[in-house]
């Protein structure tokens, strides 16, 4: 664990209370004892190497470099998410979420004093040190499939004198030696909530995870049922949380797939509707999207020598759909080319359609609900429609 010198933790411990203060005064943080938990457990502790996201500058920050050591502690406090692990191909694998997402997480779980907890994604291990803090760490289990991520976790709580359980551990399989619990809380998005965690959970358990699939994420807080099913009601909050790493479901788009989709000949038209809908107004639109269009990927192609593409594609069908992603006026005619049996582009101007005629409804006027067997249904109660996310 990073030691401090005498002035720079007086500097730690200033930044630490502007940023407690912050939260509170953004409405992220409303409950006392979870004030009192990130007040003593500085983020400082949990990050000492780490790359600022590009809207920061990018700079990578070593606690480590004892003369660029202020600058270091300086950026550990900025309320945005801090990468801290990338794979082989440079893709970002693991984050120390913002504090804002975190304070969300922790406040909407529901979880106080005397519940037990899993955290699926040990990550840094700040989230399951603010768990042991309120609930105690005899309370918490987190589990991460990283063993490096479960190791440096273990030896930051256990300098603190926290000792939750941490396993390594494929999270979309929930922790069954430990179970049941009273709520579940992933801090990693999901396109399904995998049944074992509704097996895992007790009878009025909750379960607080964000569910994304090619456009956007929300999260959902979902109450289980007697029979293992599972309801509830997706949040105003939208979240960004790095996918869930696991063999029971892959994240990977394929790259073979938009490869295609920007060089390969198809049928052209004209489209009125730009690619920057799906960003519009926290993604409101995009949240819509995904549910009409189940199993869709979505991304951004450069093109050598050439203009950058926004794409859609269908892994089982092969069907592709690309727009030039320009910035300019987004009522007018563009060209659409799409390829394959499923005519991908007409799929999202028919959703537009349908979610102006529903009056633009928002992540929050949907609910959900998980059966044992995978199923999820979302349902806009109001215009009696449902859609099925894919298993």
């Amino acid at each position: 664990m990073t030691r401090l010198d005498s002035q720079l933790q007086r500097l730690a411990d200033d930044l630490n209370r502007a940023l407690v203060e912050q939260l509170v005064a953004k409405g992220a943080l409303t409950t006392p004892a979870w004030r009192a938990a990130f007040e003593a457990l500085p983020r400082h502790l949990f990050a000492p190497r780490f790359t600022l996201p590009d809207n920061l500058g990018g700079q990578f920050h070593d606690a480590a470099d004892s003369a660029k050591r202020e600058e270091w502690l300086r950026a550990v406090y900025h309320n945005d998410a801090l990468l801290t692990d990338f794979d082989e191909q440079g893709v970002l694998v693991s984050s120390c979420s913002a504090p804002t997402v975190v304070a969300t997480m922790l406040e909407q779980s529901r979880a106080t004093e005397g519940d037990s907890v899993l955290e699926i994604g040990t990550g840094t291990g700040w989230t399951a040190a603010l768990l042991s803090r309120r609930l105690g760490p005899e309370s918490v289990t987190s589990v991460d499939v990283n063993p490096a991520y479960v190791d440096q976790a273990r030896k930051r709580l256990g300098g603190l004198g926290l000792a939750p359980t941490l396993s390594i551990a494929d999270g979309y399989l929930g922790y069954q030696l430990r179970a049941p619990y009273d709520r579940i809380i992933a801090t990693a998005s999901l396109r399904q909530v995998p049944p074992a965690w509704l097996a895992q959970v007790r009878r009025g358990g909750t379960i607080l995870t964000d569910i994304r699939g090619a456009f956007a994420g929300n999260l959902a807080c979902l109450t289980v049922d007697t029979n293992q099913s599972a309801h509830g009601r997706f949040l105003p909050t939208r979240l960004n949380f790095m996918p869930l790493r696991s063999p029971e479901q892959p994240f990977r788009q394929q790259p073979a797939l938009f490869s295609r989709a920007v060089h390969e000949a198809g049928e052209d038209r004209t489209t009125r509707l730009a690619p920057t809908v799906l960003r519009e107004r926290g993604r409101v639109f995009a949240f819509f999207a995904q549910l009409a269009m189940p199993g869709t990927e979505s991304g951004h192609v450069k093109v050598q020598d050439g203009p950058m593409y926004f794409c859609l594609t269908d892994p089982p069908s092969g069907s592709w759909a690309r727009v030039e992603a320009t910035t300019g006026d987004p009522a007018a005619d563009r060209q659409v080319t799409q390829g394959g049996d499923r005519p991908l582009w007409d799929e999202l101007e028919a959703a537009h359609e349908l979610w102006l005629q529903l009056r633009q409804p928002h992540p929050e006027d949907f609910t959900i609900l998980v059966t044992p067997d995978g199923e999820q249904v979302v349902t806009h109660p109001a215009a009696d429609k449902r859609w099925s996310l894919p298993l």
